[in-house]
């Protein structure tokens, strides 16, 4: 297995030199891992003005935002030049309220307003950060995204958990890894839901997990 040196811009631009690397449009799997959390976000809280998604990759779960929460203000930041650009081809329609950032999340949150937002949605990156930073670091990076959620915000967060061996993300997303994440959240707010997850994608069995928390 060949595991990156680094998890960062350079890493992600590869993966994304063809469209769609982990079949985000098209795959079941995925579509219904995006449908549980936004499942998650209307039931806690149905009617966000404000959404930040990180790590938005080419907007196929922020078109379904899109769709599903029409009065919300949405700020997409990903870290890939290839996939913000085909994610703005992909949201043209809803761009009049859809921001897409191709920026790196640590030089984005210092621009965005304590206290301004509804929603945060962290869907399957969080583990690339973990990997660049050290553990202090990556609490204090988690701690400055929840600060931008007002006072009964939610923050959703989708990760897979002890991915196969032959896949670089292996040894990112190992249970010990996740589990900390999860504690490091647990500190900073109000777990609201932890939901496990075993389903089939391409012939394969992977494990992920829903985490909701309330500021």
């Amino acid at each position: 297995m060949n595991v990156p040196d680094s998890w960062n811009a350079g890493y992600m631009e590869e993966k994304f030199s063809v469209p769609d690397p982990w079949k985000y449009f098209s795959s079941p799997y995925e579509q219904k891992k995006y449908q549980r959390q936004l499942d998650v976000i209307k039931d806690r809280h149905p009617n966000p003005q404000r959404i930040l998604e990180i790590g938005s990759a080419e907007g196929a779960h922020t078109r379904l935002l899109a769709d599903n929460f029409p009065s919300a203000k949405i700020t997409a930041v990903e870290i890939s030049v290839q996939a913000a650009s085909r994610a703005r081809e992909n949201l043209r329609p809803f761009l009049e309220r859809v921001e897409i950032v191709n920026a790196d999340i640590l030089d984005w949150t210092p621009r965005i307003e304590d206290a301004s937002l509804d929603i945060c949605l962290w869907s399957e990156s969080v583990y690339y950060l973990g990997a660049r930073l050290p553990l202090d670091r990556t609490y204090a990076l988690l701690r400055e995204v929840v600060a931008k959620l007002q006072a009964g915000g939610l923050f959703v967060m989708a990760n897979a958990v002890d991915l196969p061996e032959d896949i670089p993300e292996a040894s990112v997303t190992q249970r010990p890894l996740i589990d900390c994440y999860y504690h490091l959240l647990s500190c900073l707010a109000s777990p609201a839901e932890k939901a496990v997850y075993v389903e089939e994608k391409q012939g394969r069995i992977y494990e992920y997990q829903i985490w909701a928390f309330l500021r």
